[in-house]
């Protein structure tokens, strides 16, 4: 027993940060691989710690899907967890980094940025991302929080010779501080009102003699949500999100709507549901059964999350309609999604989580097809991004313009796509809550949506060219994840129960490893 008050076992560290661990190993590893490099041609260079870097997020995934998956343990002293629904939602930030790394390779190529630190600040951002997902308590994940995004800032700004990128830098920056600040004032009150910073020990000490009911929980509630509403892109806390993914490398913003979003969606379900409702008293562990008071609670956060949800369905989309740049088309497509996304968490049911757990990793497919497409279309950064630059590419580069479409229409929620099956489950679960008219309003909303990802597909297909467009150069790695992509898409849209039922068994491990 050590004099922090409680046991420490290095067998058990290692069951339950298994997937940290090796992803800081994977990360030095670059760095020295890196320094061993440093006689090669710079593109070489890149190169092979590109393909490192591939290679240690694939072996990292198969670990966390074969070797943690059952694992449900906590380790030192309740700061990380392994449990099902935190390693589902590590396993989507694990391929969203294994596509944004094959993805990388083409697109350094083509913009002539190979720099190997690329892959280094790759590598650390999945873990930071991975970290704050398994954290329980309060602190740690503002630590992960900030390992994940002080990584993505400068992965947001590492096309150093375009003012774009650094202005997009600078502002995701600036507005991500004011977000950290929520969450940290807000987890600061908790601390105070209850002496804890563990998600089931500040639901125990709330949940005694009406203490969830005093204002400054409330406020410190509004405050986490505040915090974690930024990284989610959820309205009013958008507003960093057109910039940012419009200045940011094409490959980069495909990495943030995917990977970001996940740990910050998988992190909200986790603190709202743990904390804040009374989950843990389904657990059968007499200790939380205290929390079934916490059902009260759905009287303060139900209805904010409700006009939440509406709102950010309704701007994300009819902004997304205006657009002319495609890439600031889909940030307010982000924005929308993230809006579909909370319906499933306001349902507050096991059908409502899992059909987010779904939404994210069809999403996390879909949309980085989409930006992997984009950035050939493109060829450099900024060269070809405008509606009017897809008209009439239909006819003279068919493959891109059909994997694009087919990414679009699974973005729209038309069938036989993922998309369709996952906006689908979360619609129903809301309806099953009685959420009808916030239901039928999403769905009014998803028409919006309809319009202008087929307003891409007509330019492409219907509208003579007025440009000559040529496509960056398509590598191996590119097409092999813009593939994988575009097969998962069509496959999850055909036969989604084995992903669905993975969701399921997903969710319901949340009461569990408390």
């Amino acid at each position: 027993m050590s004099n922090l008050g409680f046991s420490f076992s290095l067998e058990q560290l290692w069951h339950v940060c298994s997937g940290q661990i090796l992803l800081i190993i994977a990360g030095l590893a670059l760095i020295v691989a890196d320094i061993a490099l440093i006689g090669r041609e710079k593109s070489s260079r890149a190169g092979i710690v590109g393909w490192i870097t591939i290679a240690s997020l694939v072996a990292i995934l198969l670990h966390i899907m074969f070797r943690q998956w059952n694992v449900t343990q906590t380790v030192i002293g309740g700061i990380f967890s392994a449990d099902k629904f935190s390693m589902f939602v590590c396993a989507v930030v694990m391929i969203s980094g294994i596509l944004a790394a094959l993805l990388s390779i083409g697109y350094l190529n083509n913009n002539k940025v190979n720099n190997s630190e690329y892959y280094i600040l790759l590598i650390f951002a999945v873990y930071g991302t991975v970290a704050f997902i398994q954290s329980i308590d309060l602190l740690m994940m503002f630590i992960t929080l900030e390992i994940m995004s002080l990584a993505v800032y400068a992965l947001a700004a590492f096309l150093k010779e375009c003012r774009q990128s650094q202005e997009a830098a600078f502002k995701y920056f600036m507005l991500g501080s004011f977000g950290s600040a929520f969450f940290l004032f807000g987890m600061a009150l908790l601390y105070g009102f209850t002496g804890t910073i563990t998600l089931s020990g500040i639901a125990k000490a709330i949940a005694v003699g009406g203490l969830f009911q005093q204002p400054a929980i409330l406020i410190a509630l509004a405050m986490i949500f505040a915090g974690l509403f930024f990284k989610m892109a959820m309205v009013p806390f958008h507003m960093w999100t057109p910039d940012v993914y419009e200045g940011s490398p094409s490959v980069v913003t495909g990495f943030m709507a995917t990977a970001v979003k996940a740990a910050a969606f998988g992190v909200f379900i986790k603190v709202l549901f743990i904390t804040f409702t009374p989950l843990l008293s389904t657990s059968g562990d007499t200790q939380f059964s205290v929390t079934a008071n916490l059902a009260a609670m759905g009287a303060y956060w139900k209805p904010v999350l409700w006009w939440t949800a509406l709102f950010t369905m309704f701007l994300g989309n009819l902004l997304a309609v205006s657009q002319k740049n495609v890439k600031r088309m889909l940030a307010y497509s982000s924005v929308a999604h993230a809006g579909y996304m909370a319906l499933g968490i306001l349902a507050a049911n096991a059908e409502g989580r899992a059909g987010v757990l779904f939404y994210l990793f069809s999403y996390t497919l879909m949309n980085l097809g989409a930006f992997g497409v984009l950035y050939i279309i493109d060829g450099v950064e900024r060269k070809a991004q405008t509606l009017d630059d897809y008209k009439g590419i239909g006819f003279k580069y068919p493959g891109l313009a059909f994997l694009m479409s087919l990414f679009l229409v699974a973005m729209a929620g038309l069938p036989p796509t993922a998309g369709f099956i996952a906006k689908f489950y979360v619609f129903s679960a809301a309806i099953k809550e009685g959420y009808m008219l916030l239901a039928a309003l999403g769905i009014l909303t998803s028409v919006f949506g309809l319009y202008y990802y087929l307003r891409v597909i007509w330019m492409m297909y219907m509208v003579d060219p007025e440009k000559d467009v040529v496509p960056g150069t398509i590598t191996a790695p590119t097409l092999f994840a813009i593939i994988i992509a575009a097969l998962g898409v069509m496959y999850l849209g055909v036969m989604p129960e084995g992903l669905a039922n993975i969701a399921s068994a997903a969710q319901a491990s949340l009461s569990m490893v408390f």
